[in-house]
């Protein structure tokens, strides 16, 4: 089973819900700017947490997740200066100890391991920045042992379609 991941929704419901039941996925992670209520579905099945845009104080900026054997950390990224650099994302998920960043705000897909750790924005069903398409990924543990955990990250755009240019396979420590 996958995790499903989408950031930067701003809104929109119909293509979210097309894209739940698409994957029908073991988890759904959002990654913030959701702007809409979090109590309608699909939403109120997801694990959110708050972009710089929404308005619910009841959603946390952050969350921690383990998943199979994934510890993920989860945000916006606004507070974290992700249009700049991931260095302060990766200085967060050394202390929380994470081997999965999942962030949004800056609406482009992006993928990559540093030190053992994934960092995946998923990009913008709604907005794409700086990428031609509307994206959002799928996450899946492929394998594991005492060291280290495989998977694999795949990206689509809003109909469904892989976009072969983004993800992969990485190897992560545990």
């Amino acid at each position: 089973m996958s995790a499903l991941i989408v950031s930067d929704t701003h809104g929109l419901v119909y293509e979210v819900k097309q894209t739940v039941e698409r994957h029908r996925p073991e988890a759904i992670f959002h990654c913030g700017d959701f702007c809409i209520d979090k109590g309608r579905e699909p939403f109120s099945s997801m694990r959110l947490v708050r972009g710089n845009c929404d308005t619910d104080r009841g959603v946390p900026l952050e969350l921690t997740t383990h998943w199979h054997q994934l510890k993920i950390y989860q945000t916006h990224g606004h507070l974290y200066d992700v249009k700049s650099s991931l260095m302060k994302l990766h200085y967060r998920a050394e202390e929380v100890g994470a081997n999965v960043v999942l962030f949004g705000h800056s609406h482009f897909p992006l993928c990559t391991e540093e030190r053992g750790v994934l960092f995946l924005n998923p990009g913008s069903l709604q907005l794409p920045r700086g990428y031609d398409v509307p994206t959002y990924a799928c996450l899946e543990q492929l394998a594991y042992d005492s060291d280290q955990v495989e998977v694999e990250v795949r990206f689509f755009n809003h109909h469904g379609e892989p976009v072969t240019d983004r993800g992969g396979r990485f190897t992560l420590r545990r």
